[in-house]
């Protein structure tokens, strides 16, 4: 079956909420159809409000589709940006593709009649007759004219749809640089970032600080340091929050040894702060300073766009926490180091400070798993799950939620993507049970030729879906519970397997079974019981095949009774890769050999 992406799920909720009572909705017919056309029209609407300064009202009335429409299904004048909007829009319910070749066709032949003041084709259409004259008049006056292709699928816009708008551009550009007209796509992503904000820049729109005994370094990158007042610090957190270090690898941890002793020293030696920490690192995408203080070698006022600390959410956290509730004549006096990099002129910037964040915080201890959170996929399975009510917490931060009905951490993520993603070596398996820092290790351990060259990618790789991570860890969740169960029931060398066996028990599950390919972001009750009695079932097969592999044996006790005894223990067995290899084969022949016709592949059709 087709993987329907995750992003899709959020998108009808969005439209409905947004423009139920601005768009029209048919009532006779095909229900489901009238629902699939309600939201193409709505998503041409969506996309003017996005791309323009439309109000919900407006993008709504910009709709002018149905016959004769040229196959334009929204038009909105922007005076303020002074262009003409021209939108196709095409609601997808499987979450993949683009638009059919014909309608982009007819899409491009309307756009062309307007450009060449052909309006008789539209003379059918008595939405278009209604604003055919601001139209004409738009296009007389308007400097720009764009063309979009809005549609729900994650693939891109395949290049003939292109070279339709490129062959249109030539033909009625002046020439390569006039920027009369234009043409762009947007698919599921985009509409996914408008939908969660993953679009938005990282950090704060703009501050304004005053920094005390500053320095200036202006190449290759313009970089100010100084020192801050630990009330400005607490003024800034107080007005932007969380959003201060969104860019920080990790959040502020709370109650730690070192967030005590900082704290201390805020409280008691707020004069000597500067000396006894190691201050704020931040980045901005641009950096104005004011001109009246430029030559004022005692401070420097300046505004920071795009302003983000990247180091320093400890000491940021730590200070707000001692001036909480303080009366303004008890709070702190004191200042704090920090060192703000422009990325203005840096070709390019995404990479720079990735690099600064990364560097940067090398100099206190910080955990593999604060690094791996820097790795992009795991901000985008978050803001995917987060519109659906599934909370992500792949940072540490002090108010993250405990794992649960709708929550998860990297942690549970990675233990069962690295079981969803095991091969036939078992070497992630084998790293989960017995070195699971390598699996967060950001580290380039495979050739160069390779295109995922860390262990961290390979568990978790751009292809696999949010829904697919949400409902691996659903089925670990089941997995794990049931041979607790069992290992709880158990004693000796029994109970030793159970505990330790439950890596390969849950990879056979992954590999048999397939239950992260459902379409419901949520595991149903079918499934949870088939996973339970599958895990039950693979765990005596397994119990079985070790045996037989000569890794433990019966022997036969007083009374008949017969237990089971292990060459040596199964958690040797089960962090040794040849010895899970082994298992792990036999377990996949063995659970392969029937067809299971009462078990299908959940999530097929």
């Amino acid at each position: 079956m087709v993987d329907r992406p995750v992003e899709i799920l959020a998108l009808p909720p969005k439209l409905h909420a947004l423009f139920d009572a601005t768009v029209p909705k048919k009532t006779n017919g095909d229900a489901n159809q009238n629902e699939r056309d309600f939201l193409s029209r709505a998503l041409s609407s969506y996309a003017i409000h996005k791309l323009t300064d439309a109000d919900i009202a407006q993008s709504a009335a910009s709709l002018v589709d149905g016959g004769g429409d040229g196959g334009i299904d929204g038009v909105f004048f922007s005076a303020t940006t002074d262009t003409l909007w021209l939108v196709q829009s095409k609601y997808i319910h499987s979450g993949v593709g683009e638009p059919d070749l014909g309608e982009v066709t007819k899409f491009k032949a309307g756009v062309e009649f307007l450009l060449e003041g052909r309006f008789e084709a539209f003379a059918d259409s008595k939405a278009w007759q209604a604003i055919m004259p601001q139209i004409e008049a738009a296009l007389k006056n308007s400097s720009h004219v764009r063309a979009v292709l809005c549609y729900s699928g994650l693939g891109l816009v395949s290049e003939d749809r292109k070279r339709l708008f490129e062959s249109l551009r030539a033909k009625v550009s002046k020439d390569a640089n006039d920027d009369y007209f234009g043409f762009q796509s947007i698919n599921l992503t985009t509409l996914n970032d408008w939908i969660t904000g993953g679009g938005d820049p990282r950090g704060v729109e703009s501050v304004e600080l005053e920094l005390l005994r500053p320095g200036l370094v202006t190449e290759p990158h313009e970089t100010i340091y100084g020192l801050v007042s630990l009330d400005a610090l607490d003024a800034l957190h107080r007005k932007h929050g969380k959003k201060l270090v969104a860019a920080n690898l990790r959040g502020f941890k709370g109650r730690t040894d070192v967030n005590d002793e900082i704290q201390k020293t805020v409280s008691d030696e707020a004069d000597l702060f500067f000396y006894l920490n190691n201050g704020l690192t931040a980045y901005c995408d641009r950096l104005e300073i004011n001109n009246i203080d430029r030559a004022n070698a005692e401070r420097k006022r300046l505004t920071a766009k795009g302003f983000a600390i990247i180091n320093g959410a400890q000491t940021l956290g730590s200070i707000v926490k001692s001036f909480d509730g303080k009366p303004l004549e008890r709070q702190p006096k004191g200042y704090a180091f920090i060192k703000i990099i422009s990325l203005e002129k840096c070709e390019d910037d995404r990479a720079f400070a990735d690099r600064i964040s990364r560097t940067a915080n090398f100099q206190n201890h910080v955990e593999l798993r604060d690094f791996a959170a820097a790795y992009e996929f795991h901000q985008e399975v978050s803001r995917a799950l987060s519109v659906n009510g599934v909370g992500y917490h792949y940072k540490t931060d002090e108010d993250t939620p405990p794992n649960d009905a709708s929550n998860f951490d990297m942690e549970e993520a990675l233990t069962a993507c690295a079981c969803l993603q095991n091969t036939a070596d078992c070497d992630f398996i084998t790293r989960v049970a017995a070195n699971r820092d390598s699996l967060r290790s950001l580290e380039m351990v495979f050739p160069a030729g390779e295109v995922l060259r860390s262990r961290h990618e390979r568990v978790f790789p751009h292809s696999l879906s949010a829904r697919s991570v949400w409902r691996a860890v659903q089925v670990q969740r089941i997995a794990l519970d049931a041979m607790k169960g069992a290992a709880g029931a158990a004693t000796g060398a029994t109970k030793s397997f159970y505990t330790n066996a439950r890596w390969v028990v849950l990879a056979g599950l992954f590999n048999r079974l397939k239950p992260q390919n459902g379409e419901a972001l949520a595991v149903t009750a079918k499934e949870q019981a088939d996973v339970s009695a599958a895990t039950a079932e693979y765990a005596e097969k397994l119990l079985a095949l070790s045996v037989a592999k000569g890794f433990a044996s019966y022997e036969q006790q007083p009374g008949g009774i017969q237990v089971l005894k292990s060459t040596r223990d199964f958690q040797s067995v089960f962090k040794t890769q040849g010895d899970c290899q082994t298992l792990f084969g036999a377990l996949k022949a063995e659970i392969w050999k029937a067809e299971y016709p009462a078990q299908p592949q959940m999530g097929a059709q």
